[in-house]
């Protein structure tokens, strides 16, 4: 109907959502699915996770291990600390962050992370 004003707006229908009788909106069940991570890309995410670290990098050869047991990941970790910094300290740092990183990205728990310092670079 062209021209015609309405001071209401009907509501739009959104897909898998219903409302309840109270007014809230309730989201249907998720179709579900497997979604599967492999420990590669697990690895990749922990290797640019020390970089976002100060004082510490990624090591060039193999700087991530990682084993994936259904939701428990196990990482080992090559990485350079920049001379002066205090070792201990900044690995300590990097175990924090890459545990909670790769944790919010893949929703697996991490359980352990060996960190190897490879090299300490001025």
């Amino acid at each position: 109907m062209v021209g015609v004003r309405s001071d209401t707006v009907p509501r739009q229908r959104m897909p898998g959502v219903r409302e309840r009788p109270d007014g809230r909106h309730v989201r249907g069940r998720d179709p579900g699915g497997n979604t599967d991570i492999p420990g590669a890309v697990i690895g990749k995410i922990a290797a640019r996770a020390v970089g976002e670290v100060p004082g510490a990098r990624s090591s060039r050869s193999r700087a991530a291990r990682t084993r994936v047991s259904g939701e428990i990941v196990l990482l080992r970790l090559r990485i350079d600390v920049d001379y002066p910094l205090p070792v201990r300290r900044v690995a300590g740092a990097v175990r924090e962050h890459v545990k909670s990183r790769v944790e919010r990205i893949t929703g697996k728990q991490v359980n352990h992370i060996d960190i190897e310092i490879s090299e300490l670079v001025r």
